[in-house]
């Protein structure tokens, strides 16, 4: 009977012995089945997130390759060498607020304005079809700087030969000197006329430069008056542009008058070539309000 009872006993324990072993394998097998999903849901997250870092990357980049671009530096020692047009598309007030010297300015912004895209082909036909490189300064090297491309190859420019200037603006903007309101030393055929040839033709278009008091102390009769004694400041500049654009007519010769037929008048001889005035038609006149013949035709 006590060996009937151990035998049960026995076979109790190895019972449990190998049910014990079979949940102990059981659990191991789990382990390991779900360390290798991890690592396959792992395996392909990782090739996701690769794919679409990639996906970012072709996206961010698409339609880059279609342009060329020159750095800030290269477009102000290019200008500088005036072997390249440096051609600025931005708006008059960022313009003038700081350009690069003997740049060229052709609008096309604001962008949904189609009249500046005819605006910029005429421009092109007249002055860019030298076989001349064009670097193109927009605000930020973007989207003004991509259809002012546009616009020029429909123009009939090579388009081997234009070039965005990488940044625009704000990239020059971090170029020590690469924006300047000062525009007496620009690269422009000066044109002088003696005063007493002025003088003698009828109703010459005569625009005094000199500042307000000066002009009221003693002025030609007739003339028209834009003070631009401080010849580097924007606000002065775009007074000019603006009388330029109401007033004066661009088929006739303009006549400067300043203090001594320097800075001033080269200053508003500058703005109006930007304003769409023929450099033919623009004069200083000779020795500015310090010539004979003018001092005795001044009124008061």
């Amino acid at each position: 009977m006590i060996k009937k009872f151990l035998a049960a006993v026995l076979m109790s324990a190895m019972t449990v012995s190998m049910i014990a072993g079979c949940s102990t394998k059981s659990v191991g097998e789990k382990k390991e089945t779900t360390a290798a999903v991890s690592t396959a849901a792992e395996t392909t997250a990782a090739a996701e997130s690769t794919t679409t870092a990639e996906s970012a990357s072709v996206a961010e980049n698409t339609g880059k390759e279609e342009y060329q671009f020159v750095s800030a530096g290269e477009a102000v020692k290019a200008a500088a060498d005036g072997k390249t047009h440096v051609l600025d598309v931005r708006e008059w007030t960022n313009y003038g607020a700081g350009r690069v010297a003997n740049s060229e300015w052709c609008p096309i912004f604001p962008l949904e304005d189609e009249s500046l895209a005819d605006e910029m082909k005429a421009y092109a036909d007249k002055n860019l079809k030298d076989g001349e490189k064009i670097y193109i300064i927009c605000n930020s090297g973007q989207r003004g700087a991509q259809k002012s491309t546009t616009v020029l190859k429909e123009a009939g420019i090579d388009e081997s030969l234009i070039y965005t200037v990488e940044g625009g603006a704000k990239a020059l903007a971090k170029e020590k000197g690469a924006l300047t309101t000062n525009r007496a030393e620009e690269s422009i055929d000066w044109q002088y006329a003696k005063a007493a040839d002025v003088l003698g033709k009828k109703d010459a278009q005569i625009v005094d430069v000199r500042d307000d008091d000066t002009y009221a102390g003693g002025h030609l009769e007739n003339t028209l008056q834009v003070n631009l004694k401080d010849f580097e400041s924007a606000d002065a500049q775009n007074a000019m542009y603006e009388l330029a654009a109401e007033k004066l007519n661009k088929e006739e010769p303009v006549y400067f008058l300043c203090y001594s037929g320097n800075k001033c008048a080269k200053t508003a001889i500058s703005v109006l070539k930007d304003a769409g005035f023929e450099e033919k038609n623009l004069f200083i006149i000779e020795n500015g309000a310090k010539d004979g013949d003018v001092q005795a035709a001044f009124v008061k």
